[in-house]
């Protein structure tokens, strides 16, 4: 082989490596290339070998060796080379994660420049993603963030340089978390899986939003299972990024599960990482964390002092959205305690939120920034009553958390992470009331038919205030941190009509089992159907017909699954499937046919004659009819057997 071609080859190598996460095997790699170009005097190998190896060594946090080999690429390499650009690049990120985001910001406009100049799309393409998840996110510019990294796929694609795409899926579904869009996170999530290397930075990443996105529904279970997994591929590939993640991920789990202890532990152990790179962003981020479980275990002093630590960190770099997360919780721990400094943050915080477009994350916190409105609007100085308004109109147009509603089987509803108390739906007919608007067409009623509908005995004077405890109780079940005379955003009642607003990514569950049905997904069906419709209601006239339509799409599904069932010789399920039929609609003759023969494969002759006889007896006593002429034919010709 050529020697240049070796070369090359040896550095394409060591960027694989670093890519599916085997750093010590990159840096290996490029050191031989390295090595190799010298003895050949070929500077721009050298150049470029000498930027995989400072590549490799920031993904390690060791940012003193890779400026020097980034120095030394500037020797080597000329004006316009590709290798100088690659350093200049891999410079400025030495200064962003050594606090230095403005010379980071000035390299990656000197990158993105000089890239489009000399047609080097790679560098166009990292310096752009660099720019985004770099300086716009951490500073909370979230908007020019998605666009940057957008720009970046796109060039990506179309330029053929796809091992690249990763960087910016990543920031753009990280973002997307952060703003609470948990679809289109999913989507791009489902884009960063195909192109993250197993094991690398990219994979790690992939866990830990998933992780996240799991715990922010509920799902404790898979967000652990996914946590642990971030944590085995941060050992894996040594990352220091991913291992700082890894245990911030576990910190806030086991801050979910309440086990405050163990959660400040894996906070400490993340600042421990980010102090030895001394990457002050990270640091604040683990301070913050730190808090919470501080708090969490009462130790306020403690929880204060990384509040004010983090901002310490957060402010100088103007890191926007942690420095508003900090000042936050700063403020409702101020307030607790009574402390006279509780009003001007609180204030500050408020200023920060909106200045930032950070309004969701005061929904997002609304169990503690609620009783910080509260008394922002009692205060006695017009500054901090006026924030606080502000911030309340802002709330309003924040979407809330997805509902998850299932019906089938009974009442589950889950708003974000929180269950909503299913005892007060038992309340006042609030319940009944959601349940209504759910299978009312565009979930709207006009309140005259709502009332007559749930309370008809009752004149409309008489009704009104039913219908207003109702609508209290239910609002108070979908919204429990909000304060008196806030209006509800899942549920509406003006003009004349009472509506449920459904944000998006809500789900309730007789819609995927209907929507299931309609596209002949029939065990997708099947395995959604939880039971009939709200048994609570059994006996109200205006669930009937939705409890029947239901059972009915059930039942042909179960029908056409058993008879597939029974095509493939899997005569027990297609028994077990005819047998659950029966037991609703004991004169289902189709069912009786299917079990049968599902009894005549698995040799049960017995069972068999015994279906037939039960259905002729429910045929003659409930409808004076006899078998169809089919069952019949088959009856006598097992009887003969």
């Amino acid at each position: 082989m050529d020697p240049s071609e070796e070369i090359y080859s040896l550095i394409a190598e060591s960027r694989s490596l670093e890519r599916h996460g085997d750093i010590a095997a990159s840096i290996r790699q490029a050191q031989r290339a390295c090595h190799m170009a010298k003895l050949h005097a070929d500077t721009e190998g050298e150049a470029t070998a000498l930027n995989a190896l400072a590549y490799a060594h920031i993904r390690l946090g060791h940012y003193e060796q890779a400026r020097k080999f980034c120095q030394q690429v500037l020797i080597l390499s000329g004006a316009e080379a590709s290798s100088r650009v690659d350093a200049l690049l891999n410079l400025g990120i030495c200064a962003g994660e050594t606090n230095d985001l403005d010379a980071l910001e000035d390299s990656c406009a000197q990158v993105i420049d000089l890239s489009r100049q000399i047609g080097y799309h790679r560098a166009l393409i990292r310096g752009l993603h660099t720019l985004s998840c770099m300086v716009y996110m951490p500073r909370g510019q979230f908007t020019l963030a998605l666009a940057i990294d957008e720009e970046a796929l796109n060039i990506a694609k179309t330029q053929g340089q796809m091992d690249l795409a990763w960087g910016p899926l990543l920031t753009m579904s990280y973002v997307q978390w952060l703003l609470g869009q948990q679809s289109l996170a999913r989507a791009r999530l489902a884009e960063l899986q195909q192109a993250a290397a197993p094991e690398s930075l990219g994979d790690g990443y992939w866990h830990y939003i998933q992780a996240n996105l799991a715990l922010e529904v509920g799902e404790v279970e898979q967000a652990r299972h996914l946590f642990t997994r971030t944590l085995s591929i941060a050992e894996a590939n040594g990352i220091s990024e991913n291992l700082f993640l890894a245990r911030l991920g576990m910190s806030r789990l086991y801050r979910v599960l309440q086990d405050a202890p163990t959660a400040f532990a894996w906070a400490n152990e993340a600042l421990a990482i980010v102090q030895r790179s001394g990457y002050h962003h990270l640091q604040a981020q683990a301070l913050i964390e730190r808090s919470r479980a501080a708090w969490a275990m009462v130790d306020l002093a403690n929880a204060e002092a990384d509040l004010r630590a983090a901002i310490a960190l957060l402010a100088p770099q103007r890191l926007d959205f942690d420095l508003a997360v900090a000042t936050l919780l700063l403020a409702a721990l101020l307030q607790q305690q009574n402390h006279p400094e509780a009003p001007m943050v609180c204030q500050e915080a408020f200023s920060r939120l909106l200045r930032g477009g950070f309004a969701f994350l005061a929904d997002r916190e609304r169990a503690i920034v609620s009783p910080l409105i509260l008394q922002g609007l009692k205060s006695a100085e017009p500054s901090i009553v006026e924030a606080s308004k502000s911030l309340v109109q802002h709330l309003q147009k924040v979407m809330p958390p997805p509902l998850k509603i299932t019906t089938l089987g009974g009442w589950r509803i889950q708003a974000g992470s929180r269950r909503v108390d299913s005892q007060l739906l038992h309340q006042r007919r609030a319940g009944e009331l959601l349940a209504l608007l759910l299978i009312s067409p565009g979930r709207c009623l006009p309140v005259d038919q709502a009332m007559d509908v749930l309370w008809p005995d009752k004149d409309p004077a008489s009704a009104q205030p039913l219908l207003y405890h109702a609508t209290s109780i239910l609002r108070r079940a979908l919204e429990p941190d909000l304060p008196d005379k806030f209006p509800c955003r899942y549920l509406r009642v003006e003009d004349g009509k009472v509506a449920l607003i459904l944000p998006p990514d809500s789900v309730v569950d007789y819609e995927i089992f209907l929507r299931h049905i309609r596209q002949e997904e029939w065990d997708a069906a099947l395995s959604c159907y939880g039971g009939v419709f709200l048994p609570e209601y059994r006996y109200v006239d205006w669930a009937e017909a939705q409890r029947r339509w239901l059972v009915q799409n059930y039942q042909r599904a179960l029908l056409i699954r058993a008879a597939i069932w029974l095509s493939e010789g899997q005569f027990q399920q297609t028994l077990d499937a005819c047998y659950r039929i029966l037991a609703d609609e004991p004169w289902q003759e189709q069912a009786v046919l299917l079990g049968m023969q599902a009894c005549i494969g698995l040799g049960n002759l017995t069972d068999a004659l015994r279906l037939y006889r039960n259905l002729e007896k429910v045929l003659h006593t409930e409808l004076g009819v006899e078998p169809q002429t089919e069952l019949q034919a088959l009856y006598h010709f097992l009887q003969k057997r």
